[in-house]
């Protein structure tokens, strides 16, 4: 999540005095937001947001940050409706647009991510992971070249970010490069080992390679680094059962 937590002058309705009281509390609710938000506690960061956003309803990145944590909880609408709040309140921030178009991806809604990512990089042509989200929206269309070349240009900006490897290499894979694909997703994992989607995808490349244990090791370890990706990966696990008889 941004931490930035730019101040605002208000010149209406109340005396420097004041002014400088309530954006001084409503920035320790923004720290106490973020706090939980980091400890995973979506709904105690939200309420911490919605008490500074009701000292100060003109800043635009408290709106930001409740809609992020709305997003991180899966709440989409919300998160969107807040994303909406921040961008009326200040248009030209490139992140507004890249997380609203990743709540627009929660929602299935691609073509409007695609919309919300490309704004984004108008605004800074250099922001990484709006390309990296953007390939990934293109790629859930089924354009799987575009989203490549995405990948590519995010890679190129940040060398250093586990998923753009593990996105590339998913890519990769998807258009038939198995060795490329291979090549990512190892550098993918040597940069976090904690990457449990991309142990996923490691396993979809040794499937098709047909290294069906070397699979079966890796879809486990997927699985125990994070079992929520059962649902998502459920495919392979069919596939290596079947080699399996």
């Amino acid at each position: 999540m941004l931490r930035i937590l730019l101040v605002l002058t208000i010149l209406l309705f109340s005396t420097p005095g004041c002014q400088s009281q309530t954006t001084s509390a409503a920035d320790k609710h923004i720290d106490r937001g973020n706090a939980l938000s980091d400890k995973g506690d979506h709904d105690g960061a939200i309420a911490e947001y919605t008490k500074a956003i009701t000292l100060n309803p003109t800043q635009p990145y408290y709106y930001y940050n409740r809609g992020s944590a709305r997003k991180d909880k899966g709440d989409f609408d919300g998160a969107l409706a807040d994303y909406d709040k921040a961008l009326a309140l200040n248009p030209r921030v490139p992140q507004f647009h890249n997380n609203r178009g990743a709540a627009w991806m929660g929602k299935g809604e691609f073509d409007k991510a695609i919309s919300d990512f490309n704004q984004a990089i108008a605004l800074n042509p250099n922001h990484a992971n709006a390309y990296n989200n953007r390939g990934y929206a293109r790629q859930q269309k089924g354009d799987a070249e575009a989203a490549l070349e995405d990948y590519e240009r995010a890679i190129s900006l940040n060398s250093n970010d586990a998923y753009f490897y593990n996105n590339r290499g998913s890519a990769r894979r998807i258009r038939g490069d198995l060795s490329g694909a291979l090549a990512d997703i190892n550098k993918s994992i040597a940069l976090d080992a904690q990457n449990a989607e991309a142990n996923c995808n490691l396993g979809l490349v040794q499937l098709s390679q047909g290294e069906v244990d070397d699979a079966e090791h890796s879809l486990k370890k997927c699985y125990d680094l994070d079992a929520k990706l059962k649902p998502k990966f459920e495919k392979l696990a069919g596939e290596i059962k079947r080699k399996r008889e």
